[in-house]
Order: C-alpha cells, then structure tokens, then sequence
C-alpha cells in the first residue's frame, strides 16, 4: 500500500492519475475529503489527515509501507513534512520519496528560505532509519499557467527573465510518472533523481503556447523590481515574495539549466514531454 500526501495539487492529482493506470493500491492523505473526491474522483481511497496533526498522519498511514511526501510551500513546510516523516516511521512506512526542489535551490546555504527547508527535510529523511528516494523536478512549465489571464487579456507573458535564458523545464506529469514507477517499482533506495528535459528558452515556451491557440504571444523582460512589486499589489506575502524572486533571480542568471541527463525517460518509459506537448494539451486554459 502507498500513502500519497499532497494529492490534490497538480502534481499529486497527475500522480494519482499515474497510479490508477498502473492499477496500484494507494490511499491519499487529504484534509478535506469530500473536495478532494470532486478533483479526484470518487474511486480513490482516501483518509482524512492533516500536516500539522501527527496522529492523523500515523492513523492514516497504517497498512503503509511506502510515502509520496509533498506539500504546498509555506513558513511550516519542514515543522509539518517532519511530522509526517516522523509519523511514517511510527506507522511502519519502509520508504518514503520525497518531492523536493531543484538541485540548484536545495542547498545548506540557499539563499531562499524553501530551498534551505528542503535540504534540511532530506538530511533528516536520510537520517531517519527509512529508505529513501529524492525527487528534484527543474522548472515547471505548469508555472505558464498562472499567466494564463495576461495571455488571454494582454496577449504577452511578462517575465523577469531574458528572454533566451536555458531552462531545465518540466511537465509536471513527467514529475508524477517518474514517482509512480519509483511507488511501484524496487531498486530505487537510496537515489536522488534530478528530473528535467533539455533545455528551453522562455521565447520558445512562449511561441509554443501562441502556435496552440493560434495566437501569437509576445514575451516581455521586466526589471525585477516591478515583478516584485507586482507581486506585492497582489498580496502575496513577504516569504513567498523573497521565494520567488530568489528563484527567478537564479534563473535569469542561468542557474536553472537542465541536468543533462535521460532519467524522464529511464524511470518513466517515455520521452520527456516538450513546451509544444505541454501548450497543446492545457490550450484551453490559454485561450478567452
């Protein structure tokens, strides 16, 4: 059996969808599970736990003896990915695979708060007695979606990135179909996988969203400082503000570049999905 936590992200719904074709036994950890079944659907077993109650996460996790450990960022992201560790353990979880962050953010000395939470959450997994798997996904073409509306009002993506910057991108399923043969397959103890396609320039990810709506969409440099500000007008808060503009800040300087190697292809069975794949397949969400 196979505990999922964070199953109702984009990552742990396309992950879910991965398990079901595999036809694996699986139980998702949820808060609330009535809104989970309505993105889930109603066929997936699921329990109600939550990140910041460690009794629910051992009682939901009995008959377990494999973690999916993912949850949203947050100041708590390592107090509450501890207590599902230590919960798992308690619970008699052999093994757990983590999602954590790109090689490039996951250090000792990050300079962004999360990256350093994800170090720590991985030294203390490796610490913990249990067997281990760590996923580092690159930059997410998932992240195009959340410009959607300035594609459909503006017509033009406003980035603080040059516009021919390489980036490791990568789909989110890609993310998930890596996980869901490390769930249901051996030989994976132990490993950090750094998961990306090759490299793609911004323009390219952009032009490829415009050729799917046949629209053509303009990509824009903007100075950091009005993406920060920006960011700011809309209420995000300080952490997330200083996350994200740590992040496009390593990336504009060419730090998030793709590994380089075949893994997508190795641990999924099928090529790493392209910025063409990606706009084709989420076109409606483009298009107003």
């Amino acid at each position: 059996m196979i505990g999922v936590i964070g199953a109702t992200g984009s990552t742990g719904r396309a992950l879910v969808a991965a398990l079901k074709e595999k036809g694996a036994d699986f139980r998702c950890l949820v808060r609330d599970t009535a809104a989970a079944a309505e993105k889930l659907g109603g066929d997936v077993e699921m329990v109600q736990a939550d990140l910041a109650d460690a009794a629910s996460l051992e009682a939901g996790l009995q008959g377990c003896d494999k973690l999916f450990l993912l949850s949203g960022h947050s100041p708590v992201m390592v107090e509450q990915q501890m207590n599902a560790v230590n919960a798992a353990k308690a619970a008699g979880v052999g093994h757990i695979v983590k999602l954590s962050g790109g090689s490039f953010i996951t250090k000792e000395a990050s300079p962004a708060m999360i990256g350093r939470g994800h170090w720590e959450l991985e030294e203390a997994i490796k610490a913990s007695g249990l067997e281990w798997t760590m996923l580092r996904p690159g930059f997410f073409m998932q992240n195009f979606l959340n410009m959607a509306e300035m594609i459909k009002g503006m017509g033009k993506v406003m980035m603080p990135l040059p516009a021919d910057v390489p980036l490791g991108m990568i789909d989110v399923r890609d993310t998930a179909d890596v996980a869901a043969n490390v769930l249901t397959s051996d030989g994976h103890a132990g490993q950090t996988y750094e998961l990306s396609g090759p490299n793609v320039v911004p323009a390219e990810a952009v032009a490829a969203i415009g050729e799917a709506i046949g629209k053509e969409i303009a990509f824009v440099t903007v100075p950091m400082e009005g993406a920060v500000g920006a960011m700011k007008e809309r209420g995000m808060p300080d952490w997330l503000v200083d996350h994200q503009s740590t992040l496009m800040g390593m990336a504009a300087n060419g730090e998030m570049v793709s590994y380089g190697n075949d893994l997508i292809a190795e641990l999924s069975g099928h090529a790493p999905r392209t910025p063409a794949d990606f706009a084709r397949d989420f076109a409606g969400a483009f298009q107003g």
